[in-house]
């Protein structure tokens, strides 16, 4: 069966279309748009108008890439800005109404972790045992368990756009305004601090971005990206490089997507204070995550 997947978050709005088969999957196509849907937006507001425009535009883009491919079942998951949002969940029902979708809904943080564990899992290379699993999102991050017979999942409010809304205000950004963001992040991961962690795994957009960063990459290449593994160096070095450079510069680093380029040093940021408060010297990198698990329960069903 060929069906298609796409994630809605703060940030992205992700397409994957793949030929299902059982508990596997073969890619066929991946699109990217990034309509910034939760840009600007707090609890209990509003989506802004510009980025419901922006987003349905997109929509309508990957839904017909996905059609021409000949998907016969599409599914959205949308994630923070939605679950925020006062007309989220409508704003979704609109969109699987205009675009006659099979399935689009609001998912809760547990089950924005538990479908990126399913979607890590498909294409994780060693243990999973001892193992948690973080989803860097715009809005908000989800660190769960990868194993086990009922894996916590936990979702905090430390998001690659909130974040950079919150504190980097000047281009490039000041040592007190990093300093800021750092502070904030280790704060917000105090929940975790003494957790027996020996793997720390990281799915989504700024992960999969550090490691393309690594490699250099000029065509993104999802399956190089997949258990690349990056040090705590490595990412202080980046944020230390790319913190001193002015916005139309970072939008120049090869593996760095422009339109990602202000929101980067919030990501890594938040990966970086996971792997401080772990006690953790490096992290696996993964591009399958949650797309791939919205894609495999399509298709289960």
């Amino acid at each position: 069966m060929i069906a298609a997947a796409l994630d809605l978050g703060s940030n992205t709005l992700r397409l994957l279309v793949a030929e299902v088969d059982g508990g596997d999957y073969r890619d066929l196509a991946r699109g990217l748009a990034s309509p910034r849907l939760g840009q600007g937006l707090t609890e209990g507001n509003s989506l802004h108008q510009e980025a419901k425009s922006a987003a349905r535009a997109e929509m309508a883009r990957l839904v017909l890439e996905a059609r021409e491919l000949g998907a016969e079942r599409i599914a959205l998951a949308a994630t923070a800005a939605c679950r925020l949002a006062a007309d989220g969940k409508a704003f979704v029902a609109g969109l699987k109404d205009e675009f006659a979708l099979d399935e689009a809904r609001v998912i809760a943080g547990q089950d924005e972790a538990r479908l990126s564990r399913a979607g890590v899992l498909s294409r994780l290379e060693g243990p999973s045992q001892a193992a948690l699993l973080a989803d860097v999102g715009g809005g908000s991050s989800e660190v769960s368990e990868l194993s086990g017979a009922t894996p916590f999942a936990l979702s905090l409010p430390l998001g690659a756009v909130a974040l950079t809304e919150a504190h980097l205000h000047s281009d490039p950004p000041t040592p007190a305004e990093l300093l800021a963001l750092l502070d904030q992040v280790g704060h917000g991961f105090r929940p975790l601090a003494g957790w027996p962690a020996r793997r720390l795994v990281a799915t989504a957009g700024t992960a999969a971005t550090v490691g393309a960063m690594l490699l250099g990459m000029e065509v993104y290449e999802p399956g190089r990206v997949n258990n690349l593994q990056a040090s705590r160096e490595q990412l202080d070095h980046q944020i230390a490089r790319l913190g001193a450079m002015p916005l139309d510069q970072r939008r120049l680093v090869p593996g760095l997507e422009p339109e990602r380029a202000d929101i980067i040093l919030a990501g890594m940021a938040i990966l970086r204070g996971l792997l401080l408060v772990l006690e953790l010297d490096e992290m696996t990198v993964m591009d399958a995550g949650l797309l791939e698990g919205i894609l495999l329960e399509l298709a289960a069903k």
